[in-house]
């Protein structure tokens, strides 16, 4: 009997199906199984594929399979799965998805950093224990947990404190293990993976595996097939590790699982939340996810009753404050209001403060006095940021950098002045009203790498004093808490053009909270804003149950499936004539929004249109874009970019 075999291949839907039909010769039929590697004649050349489906039959006359890959890794079952899955609920191609899965075959190897000794055990690392935590409350979060996957083996559990949150993430492995199954841990970032990973070892005693993007190719893929033969039970990571070949995975634990880097921006744009929990429930295992502010994704679980809470509030809260810069001018106008102005002269010198502010740079942009023109990116179209120190403009886009004008390009008036806060601007007025106070500032262009924030974080916790800085004063390593943090600048992420807008900003402004031993003061024009107020009173229950409100009446997630369309190209007719064609073909099977240009209309050159869809029924319109762009003829220099979930919308 004929077998015929289904192949993924690394191939876009354009280039003809999500997946593509060989014959299997007789000579392969015993070794030709779902997940092996195989070559294919694919055009004028030969290729590698993964076998996901086979037949008996096919409908027209095909080719046969070449031979199989030894080169390449065998999928796991679930794996399998998984990717016909994001294929379908990313409008990818299933060689696409498993792409995204698999260890890259050729990449740059410069970039390493290696966990492993030559034994495959975690290196040791000198970090102090993730969360500091009481026997009772370590008692407490451990049994809670380890009690509800007892009674659900693939339940969902949100752990949506802070104090405890590690110590119930080790009964849920000690749990996984005594039944004999793996498990996976995810962080946002490598460095928080190495220090669940140590924080593992020391209390369960194993070794564990770090699996991170950053690997060079040879040690990820023999770190792929080490995890497969079963050599480690439990793996640390960052989002990529959610492919990991665990057998007989168990448990997957997703700690502050509302982090953005959790979100891959290339195809097929997966976010790793969304892969967990279909991982999960493919492998029928239980999902944990932590976070001490958890995204409205997860909380619209826990109230329709599809997961557990487990709830570890902080020992101490900070005093949080709102102040309204309409009316409490400081020293620097609304800069510096009176309130932020007085604690941190309360503070320093002798003390430390926080300052968060949400952009970097001195200014958002140069502004003409005279003629109104603002100085922009000849590629992107969009304002320069002012760095004042370098005196020069910068596209935070596409990294173009030029000279600060003195002159106005436009009418020639020497009225130039910078608008808008920036982390620049705020440490430069903090040296002129705090002297003799230490004073440095944590941003991308001050700390671009890990060792440089973990250096400005030793100094600020040998020295003292204000460190300004941006999310990184959260999202990245070596936080030094301090009496005082105070956030400037905040109204603008607030109100930007993005319906997550607020829930983002409470995310970070209560995370900054946790660095506060004392008092948080936050400037703002809008202190009834819904965020701020929930903040202040310590009442996320009614923020979350005001935005999920919000999200259904409007028709946005997590209340439907929200399809982004990018269309892009160098010249604006074509990609406007595609981003209309897309948007009729999808007119019958969702709200479409657009199109329209993008709120970032011209990036390097190539303008942007967007298309917005709220899918109506599941899948409907996902299925009619899949056939959209297998029919439609694109312009050569004219490409889609597809993002189903996307968390930026700019």
């Amino acid at each position: 009997m004929a077998v015929f075999a289904e192949v993924a291949i690394n191939a876009p839907l354009r280039a003809g199906d999500r997946t593509f039909t060989f014959s299997v010769p007789v000579a392969l039929e015993r070794h030709v199984t779902i997940g092996i590697p195989v070559r294919v004649p694919f055009g004028k050349q030969t290729t590698s594929g993964y076998v996901v489906g086979l037949s008996p039959t096919a409908v027209r006359e095909v080719k046969p399979v070449a031979a199989l890959d030894e080169r390449l890794p065998v999928l796991p079952s679930d794996l399998v799965t998984l990717a016909s899955w994001m294929a379908d609920h990313h409008v990818c191609s299933v060689g696409e998805a498993i792409d995204a899965m698999l260890p890259p075959r050729s990449r740059s190897s410069s970039v390493n950093h290696t966990p492993f000794d030559s034994h495959g055990s975690l290196r040791a690392f000198d970090s102090e224990r993730p969360e500091a935590t009481s026997e009772s409350a370590e008692q407490t979060s451990r049994m809670g947990v380890v009690e509800l996957l007892t009674a659900d083996s693939a339940a969902r559990v949100a752990i949506t404190g802070e104090d405890a949150r590690f110590e119930a993430y080790t009964g849920a492995l000690l749990w996984a293990l005594q039944h004999g199954r793996g498990a996976i841990a995810l962080e946002p970032e490598l460095v928080q993976a190495e220090r669940l990973a140590a924080w593992i070892e020391r209390k369960i005693g194993i070794p564990v595996a770090i699996y991170h993007g950053a690997l060079a190719d040879s040690e990820r893929r023999a770190l792929w097939q080490r995890i497969a033969s079963g050599e480690f039970k439990v793996i640390a990571g960052t989002r990529v590790a959610v492919f990991a070949p665990v057998p007989d995975l168990g448990l997957i634990i997703m700690d502050h699982e509302e982090d953005t880097s959790y979100k891959e921006e290339r195809v097929p744009r997966y976010h790793a939340r969304t892969i967990a929990e279909t991982r999960a429930r493919i492998a029928q295992a239980a999902l944990v996810w932590g976070s001490p502010t958890p995204s409205l994704e997860v909380v619209r679980e826990i109230e329709e009753g599809r997961a557990a809470r487990l709830t570890f509030p902080p020992a101490d809260r900070p005093t949080i404050a709102l102040s309204d810069v309409r009316s409490e001018a400081g020293p620097l106008g609304g800069l510096f209001g009176r309130r932020l102005y007085q604690a941190l002269a309360r503070t320093l010198p002798r003390g430390r403060a926080l300052l968060y502010v949400p952009r970097r740079g001195y200014a958002d942009f140069l502004l003409c006095h005279e003629c109104g023109a603002v100085t922009r990116c000849q590629r992107c179209g969009v304002a320069m940021t002012y760095h004042v120190a370098e005196r020069h403009l910068g596209c935070h886009l596409c990294g173009a950098v030029e000279p600060a004008p003195d002159i106005c390009r436009v009418c020639g008036g020497t009225r130039i002045r910078p608008h808008g806060i920036g982390t620049e601007r705020v440490e430069a007025a903090a040296k002129k009203l705090f002297r003799g106070t230490p004073v440095q500032r944590l941003d991308a262009e001050a700390a671009p790498d890990e060792a440089s924030q973990q250096k400005i974080w030793q100094q600020f916790q040998r020295r003292g004093g204000l460190l300004v800085g941006t999310q990184l004063l959260v999202k990245g390593v070596g936080q030094v808490s301090a009496p005082i943090v105070g956030a400037i600048g905040v109204d603008a992420a607030l109100h930007l053009p993005d319906f997550r807008a607020a829930e983002r900003t409470y995310q970070v402004l209560s995370q900054l909270a946790g660095l506060a031993e004392k008092e948080m003061i936050i400037q703002t024009f809008a202190p009834t804003h819904p965020a701020l107020t929930a903040l202040v009173n310590a009442n996320p229950a009614k923020f979350f149950a005001d935005e999920l409100a919000a999200r259904l009446k409007f028709g946005y997630p997590p209340y439907v499936v929200l399809i982004n369309l990018i269309v892009t190209g160098q010249d604006q007719q074509a990609a406007g004539d595609t981003a209309r064609a897309l948007a009729a073909g999808l007119a019958e099977d969702g709200e479409v929004l657009g199109p329209s240009p993008a709120p970032l209309p011209r990036i390097r050159g190539r303008f942007r249109w967007q298309i917005l869809v709220k899918e109506r029924e599941d899948m409907r319109a996902r299925t009619r874009l899949r056939t959209l762009l297998t029919e439609i003829d694109l312009p050569r220099a004219v490409k889609v970019i597809v993002d189903v979930d996307p968390v930026d919308l700019l």
